[in-house]
């Protein structure tokens, strides 16, 4: 199986609202090609980008059946917190794009009440406002994706 698709990180996206219905169909066939296999996933594949009821439909019947949990927006947010974290720490995105990235995805929940994430948004926006301190911020991000990074470590062993 290949390890570079993961599920849980296509659940947090889809339960955020950043993945569009037309693109399902394509994470199914990317999901069949890592070794991720299920009925609906594979009805899913077949779909056309148009079918976007149906496509919605097969996807949640999919993470039913692959055994994934419900995942609601607070556990959605940290799950893709995780991610761009470690992406960021991988050198694979800026800290301002990985801090954007989790900006975004915060506003989309629309949650008012959660502020785990604050850290990135307040230093993403300020970087903005203040690029003679680019260094100060940049600093402050990924030692926040550190933070959420050894929370991912810490996880990922508890799972083992």
């Amino acid at each position: 199986m290949n390890t570079n698709f993961n599920l849980k990180s296509i659940q947090a996206r889809w339960v955020l609202g950043l993945i569009p219905a037309d693109d399902l169909p394509d994470i199914a066939v990317k999901a069949l090609s890592a070794g991720v296999e299920s009925k609906s996933l594979i009805e899913l594949a077949g779909l056309s980008g148009n079918d976007t009821d149906e496509a919605r439909k097969l996807f949640e019947q999919a993470l039913n059946e692959l055994g994934c949990e419900s995942m609601g927006k607070i556990d959605a947010l940290r799950n893709y917190a995780r991610i761009v974290s470690t992406s960021m720490l991988n050198l694979e995105l800026t800290p301002l794009e990985g801090a954007k990235r989790i900006w975004q995805a915060s506003r989309h929940s629309s949650l008012t009440d959660f502020h785990d994430l604050d850290t990135f948004i307040y230093a993403a926006s300020e970087l903005e406002d203040r690029p003679q301190d680019r260094a100060l911020f940049e600093k402050a991000i990924l030692e926040e994706a550190a933070r959420w990074g050894a929370s991912e470590s810490s996880v990922s062993r508890r799972m083992e």
